[in-house]
This record gives C-alpha cells, structure tokens and sequence, in this order.
C-alpha cells in the first residue's frame, strides 16, 4: 500500500494483535487510534472509507464514517460464520457495500438489506512466488537439489513466540529421519529479532534459513510446509504446497474461543470443501513428533494423504477464481461508489 502512495498512519506491525486476552491489553494504543482516525477523517472528508476484515476496530471506525455520511465498503467479511453470527447485521447496517472473498458468504447476508458480492479470493489467480526456484535457492544459501521444507511460525511476535520452538523440535525430528532435508523460516525482521533463545538454537542447529520479507516465495518454493493458520495457509492451497497447519494461544484465549467459535477446522483450505484432508494440530495436540509425522508422509509422493490435500487445494481454486479477479473487481467496485467510469474490459 505504501508503495502505492497510500500515507500510513499507523504502521501494520502496531496492529498485529491476535487472541481475545491480548487484544484486551492493547485497549487504550486502540482506542487512541480510533479518536485520531475520526480526527483524520473529519479534516480530509474523503469520499470512501474501504474497511479491511479486523472488525472490533473497523465497525467502530464505520460508525464514525456513516456519522460523518462518508459511504463505506466493506471488504474481506469478518468471519461470522465462524462465532458471533450476529455481527453481520451490525456490518450490513454500517455498510454501504460489502464485498465477500468466499461465496458461501453471499447467503450468511440473505436477511440484510445490503448489497453484497463475491469478488473471488484475492490470491485466486493472482498469486505468484517472486524469484524463480534457483534464484530464491541461490539467494538463501540452499541447495535446489534437495527437499526444502518451510517453517511459517507467524507474522506477529507473540505467535513465534508459541510456534517457533515445536516447529523447531519437529524439523530436528525431521531431519534425523531423512538427513538430506533442509529448512527455512520465513518471518518478518522484527520477528526475527524476537526469536526466543530455545527457538534461535534449533534454529542454528539446523542450519534453519531466515527468508524476510519474502515468505510467500518460500511457501511456494517448499517441498512441504509447517505453518500456522491464517493467510498462508490460503497461499500454500492455491501455489499447490502440501501443509500441516498448527495453531497455539495462550490457554485462557483458547478456553474462551473454544465456547464462542462454531467451526471444527482452523485453516481455511478445510473449512471450504466437505471431507478436509489438510492435517491441523490446535493447541497442546500440537507437539513436535505429530508434527514431523504428517510432514513426512506429506513429503512422499506416493502418500494417500498427500494425494488427498492436492486433490482438495483444485478443489479449492475452482471455488475463489473469479472471471475478473478479487483486485479488479473491488477497483472496480470504488470507481463506482465514487461516481468515477469503469473502464471496459
């Protein structure tokens, strides 16, 4: 976005807060960002708010919007399917349009008076990795000519904190079982630095690649992938990389969200095609033999399971294409609500 030349008013890393306990802490930095983004917006008056999935934030932020009668697209739903299936009221009234990125979300929003579309998924036909396969090798010191094997622990502090180290434990694992394996973390620089010092040891032990800022090459680039739930594991389906998903929170977060959300899977490769193959392991399940177990049967070709999870990311490709793409579509979408000429074709 900002090499687009949008101006940032608060960096991303200073929003990347998960969990219901963790959030509740950061209250007072949220709140003092709510009451300067009403100050942004009364002195700009632009003439659209686009608000982005976080919805505890952004419908607080879409109130003060339609206070000021600035119109509101909403794009990316926030996942009432999953818990809290009354909010899509709320966001149908504070929403001029709403653009949706799975379909069966159009029907979540039948008994609203809103105008809502798919627009596909945005990585749908979109998605790509950077480098080549010997360039992104020659690039990380790793050698094409042997299995490569991704470690995603998470993008925000507090996820590799949880993450890093049974990812770690499962690699050692891993490599004591077939020793031609090699390893790579994507991570973020200041996650990188946040490293906790058993993780670093693994890490090092294992000769463990960082790839900063490049993740996505690196999940399309691995022979198999370990990664945490969320939109990675959306761009390992649609790049065709076999995965384990795991996910762990602190233990009251988990206790809270496991009364709340109404959904079996974590990662949403699963929660989008009946009989899900990928494999999850969710909070204390998640432990370093079960990972290395999955991974490497995921690395055999000529496992049923790893048959199964390709078969499931075609499945789940045919579903998010659209015709004209996510990104269009909602470009298309703003030059309308702002009275602007959509270009053919």
């Amino acid at each position: 976005m900002e090499a687009a030349g949008v101006e940032l008013l608060c960096p991303q890393d200073r929003l990347a807060v998960m969990g219901l306990v963790e959030v509740i802490s950061h209250l007072g930095f949220f709140l003092k960002l709510l009451r300067r983004l009403e100050d942004h917006l009364r002195a700009r008056r632009p003439e659209l708010v686009i608000l982005i999935d976080f919805p505890d934030f952004n419908f607080r932020l879409a109130r003060i919007a339609r206070k000021l009668r600035i119109p509101v697209l909403y794009y990316i739903c926030p996942q009432v399917w999953a818990w809290r299936s009354g909010r899509r009221h709320t966001l149908a009234e504070l929403s001029d349009r709403i653009a949706v990125v799975f379909p069966f979300e159009v029907d979540l929003f039948s008994d609203c008076a809103v105008r809502i579309e798919f627009v596909g998924h945005p990585l749908a036909g979109e998605i790509e990795p950077g480098p080549g396969r010997e360039e992104f090798f020659a690039a990380h010191g790793l050698d094409p000519g042997r299995p490569l094997v991704g470690l995603m622990p998470g993008s925000r502090v507090q996820e590799v904190l949880r993450h890093s180290v049974p990812f770690g434990a499962a690699a050692g694992r891993m490599r004591a079982r077939r020793g031609e394996l090699q390893f790579a973390a994507g991570m973020l620089p200041h996650t990188a630095a946040a490293l906790p010092g058993r993780a670093r040891e693994l890490f090092d032990r294992l000769d463990v690649r960082r790839v900063l800022d490049d993740s996505l090459s690196l999940v399309g680039h691995s022979d198999v992938l370990i990664t945490k739930s969320g939109t990675t594991t959306m761009e390992a389906a649609l790049l065709g990389t076999p995965m384990v998903i795991g996910y762990r929170t602190s233990r009251l977060s988990y206790l809270i969200a496991r009364r709340l959300v109404r959904v079996r899977n974590i990662g949403m490769p699963n929660l989008l095609v009946e009989n899900p193959a990928v494999p999850e392991l969710v909070q204390d399940d998640l432990q370093p033999e079960a990972i290395a177990e999955m991974a490497l049967e995921l690395l055999d070709e000529s496992s049923p399971l790893r048959r199964r999870v390709l078969d499931q990311y075609a499945r789940v490709r045919r579903l998010l294409t659209t015709e004209k793409g996510a990104s269009r579509r909602v470009a298309e979408i703003v030059l309308e609500m702002t009275g602007r000429e959509v270009p053919d074709g």
